[in-house]
């Protein structure tokens, strides 16, 4: 007999909507980026088949400015294009993540020449009606990250990530308790203290989706995005455009950090020994490993260069 849960997620879809592959570009981890590290080392066919085993109705991948991991992919039915858009504040260069959904080639070739510039950005994914949300809205990835630019982030777009299985999930209850204080009051400030007038309706209610934005293949759908059952990637999607999805799942905490960069600089240590050494690999591989699990990835903490935001945007 079926229990009520079971009974249940029958009538609900879900993806994990934030995912790396060994296909992303360059780490901004700053210790990644440090040493050169890859930002991950997942193989999207083994992402595909553990995402599935994990209980996601539909797969995608949002690597870095690619849509390569998705692409080895592609020829499922349950899986569509998306990629993870590095985009900036024109006037001082703060980087943004944003998250885009449901993607083509065309569509990628597109996003990849307005992407310097989220303004431009913005207006053409909204144009194409593009599934698309902030991702992680109070992490400072290049450290310039204030107030001032969160603000007019809730002017400009209507989805954020409400939950992020990578970053302190503090960050995630925080992003949804300050979103869901948004007044019609709130957004006129906003939009004449920045002279910039809101892009979509209501723009006082925000939309969360989900993500687990796993590197090292080991946190795969801690995080999710769930809709009403869809039978398409394309119904999928609609339900999130339309704001009929919840976040699900849970935020990070600084034992997921680590591991994903033990995993990753394990494999990038044991890569790295294959190709310098060649056939005496095999001899020296054991040893590495032995080292390796020497370590306790739980005595790694993040770095803090990039604390959250705690914007003065609510009352």
């Amino acid at each position: 007999m079926l229990d009520a849960a079971t009974i249940f997620n029958t009538f609900m879809s879900r993806c994990d909507l934030h995912i790396h592959s060994r296909c992303s570009a360059r780490s901004e981890e700053w210790l990644f980026r440090r040493f050169d590290f890859p930002d991950s080392y997942s193989d999207p066919r083994e992402l595909y088949r553990d995402l599935k085993t994990r209980g996601m109705d539909f797969v995608t991948i949002t690597d870095h400015d690619t849509i390569d991991g998705c692409m080895q992919i592609s020829e499922h039915r349950d899986v569509f294009l998306s990629e993870q858009i590095t985009t900036y504040f024109p006037q001082d260069i703060c980087k943004i993540n944003l998250l885009a959904w449901g993607l083509s080639e065309e569509r990628h070739r597109v996003i990849s020449s307005v992407r310097e510039n989220i303004f431009d950005l913005q207006k053409y994914l909204q144009s194409e009606r593009i599934a698309h949300a902030v991702a992680h809205p109070l992490y400072s990835i290049n450290g310039k990250l204030d107030a001032s630019h969160l603000e007019r982030l809730i002017l400009l777009f209507k989805h954020f990530e409400g939950i992020n299985g990578l970053r302190d999930a503090l960050l995630s209850d925080l992003a949804q308790r300050l979103f869901g204080k948004l007044t019609p009051q709130k957004i006129e400030e906003l939009a004449n203290r920045h002279n910039l007038a809101p892009t979509h309706a209501e723009p006082w209610k925000k939309i969360f989706t989900g993500g687990s934005d796993d590197h090292g293949g080991m946190f795969a759908a801690s995080a999710w995005t769930e809709t009403p059952r869809a039978k398409s990637p394309n119904e999928f999607l609609r339900h999130i455009g339309e704001g009929n999805c919840e976040a699900k799942g849970s935020g990070g905490t600084p034992l997921a950090l680590s591991h994903g960069f033990y995993n990753t600089l394990s494999s990038f240590i044991q890569d790295r020994f294959t190709e310098k050494l060649g056939p005496g690999a095999p001899l020296v591989l054991p040893l590495s490993s032995r080292f390796l699990e020497v370590l306790d990835p739980t005595q790694f903490t993040p770095h803090a260069n990039a604390p959250f935001i705690a914007p003065a945007v609510l009352p």
